[in-house]
């Protein structure tokens, strides 16, 4: 798959790319900002997000929220936010006859929103729902509780919506000073992906976009603690959740690619190891997935599984021995290049979305600046060996960096501890 970018800087300082793609028949335009979670205090846990939910309750051209949704909406396009960790976005996507449409609903939200004191007041209400419904989900619980032990007691390992008291003491004041410091055009950076023409559309961009200038905002590093082995939470559940896995490598990290690969082969697929051993052979969960995460201090590879109360120990015993079988014995060429093909079929897949599209481009820009095409990611997959497997696997699958969470009504803390001991020693 090829894709044919073109990047410009904007006279505000914002870089723009150009991703057109004359076989779609949408453009989306992805507005990313290089801020989020991990960039808060601890006063203010949550308010990226809560300024994400903000920019969509009124701007000067529509006033209330239910203009802002109506407009977007009348002309058939879809439109979304979400903060993460290291970043914030907010997208428009629409059929590409409505290309300047979509400029205008964008740079409208972010450029002109109101902001009002009493809508954040109101939001904020919303958002502490938001938090208790994830409260209230074990597979956010014990995900959360998993980062928690891998990074931390810091913003890094804290939950991306935050605290409920300081969402609401967030105020107007913090929104305005927050935004300034990090939405501005050289902490972002702006991707139209779709069926377009460069030359028709720059000025208008260039027009709308206009953002404050600023130079890119630096981070101040993370010093992580030594990830903790076992986090137990008791709560009265149906189903018991566990997450076990080890801290990993970080989003500039040439390991990575050979880390997605491990994580295919180990629990990213229906034929993966861990879903084969533990819910085909042993009938010991309905669902159990390892997926990797990537930051700019660290990242973690974990793997997760619901399970019944009575099986939560065989089934962390499941887990940790098919880490161990990995570290210990080299995988074959073939299930490596079952894996390649499995990573290759999913980003061929997601690469015909223009949305995927410019989600990988805003996030190659902010964070290294490769703007790796479709085609070089996958040179970068397909150049791993078997060998680089068997490397990173004895890297990072030790002691020192296991964490396991455990959401149960039991207390197994001492089993669990015994187990684990039993494999890597005291």
């Amino acid at each position: 798959m090829f894709f044919n970018y073109t990047k410009s800087t904007l006279a505000n300082g914002l870089n723009v790319i150009y991703v057109p793609n004359q076989s779609s028949n949408v453009v989306t335009s992805m507005l990313m900002f290089h801020v989020g979670s991990r960039d808060e205090n601890t006063s203010l846990a949550g308010i990226s997000h809560v300024l994400e939910h903000m920019h969509y309750k009124g701007t000067k051209k529509r006033s209330t929220s239910q203009e802002v949704a109506e407009f977007i909406e009348s002309i058939g396009g879809e439109h979304n936010a979400f903060t993460s960790k290291e970043y914030t976005g907010y997208y428009v996507k629409v059929a590409a006859k409505h290309i300047e449409d979509s400029f205008d609903f964008l740079s409208d939200l972010i450029v002109n929103p109101l902001f009002r004191s009493e809508d954040l007041e109101q939001e904020k209400k919303v958002i502490l729902q938001e938090l208790s419904m994830y409260q209230d989900i074990p597979m956010e619980i014990v995900a959360n509780k998993f980062e928690n032990l891998v990074f931390g007691d810091n913003a890094l390992g804290r939950d991306i919506i935050g605290r409920r008291e300081s969402i609401e003491s967030t105020t107007r004041d913090d929104l305005l000073g927050y935004r300034a410091r990090y939405y501005h055009a050289g902490n972002a950076v702006l991707v139209i992906a779709g069926n377009f023409e460069i030359s028709k559309i720059k000025d208008k961009v260039a027009k709308l976009f206009t953002l404050p200038s600023g130079k890119k905002v630096k981070r101040n590093p993370l010093f992580l603690d030594k990830p903790q082995m076992l986090g137990l939470t008791k709560k009265k559940i149906e189903q018991s959740q566990v997450c076990a896995g080890f801290l990993g490598a970080s989003t500039l990290d040439e390991d990575r690619f050979a880390l997605r690969l491990l994580t295919v082969i180990l629990g990213d697929s229906m034929s993966s190891r861990m879903f084969v051993e533990i819910r085909e052979k042993r009938n010991l969960a309905y669902a159990i997935k390892t997926s990797a995460s990537f930051y700019l201090e660290s990242g973690a590879i974990e793997t997760q599984a619901g399970v019944a109360h009575a099986n939560v120990y065989e089934v962390i015993e499941g887990i940790l021995h098919e880490y161990e079988k990995i570290k210990s014995v080299e995988v074959n060429d073939s299930e490596l290049q079952k894996a390649k093909e499995i990573i290759t079929g999913k980003l061929l897949i997601a690469f015909e979305d223009s949305e995927q599209v410019a989600n990988h481009f805003a996030f190659g820009e902010l964070f290294s600046r490769e703007n790796l095409t479709p085609s070089e990611l996958l040179v970068k997959y397909n150049k791993v060996t078997t060998k680089d497997i068997h490397r990173v696997a004895k890297k990072y699958f030790i002691k020192e960096n296991l964490s396991v969470a455990v959401l149960t009504p039991n207390d197994i803390t001492k089993k669990v501890t015994s187990l684990i001991q039993g494999i890597y020693g005291k």
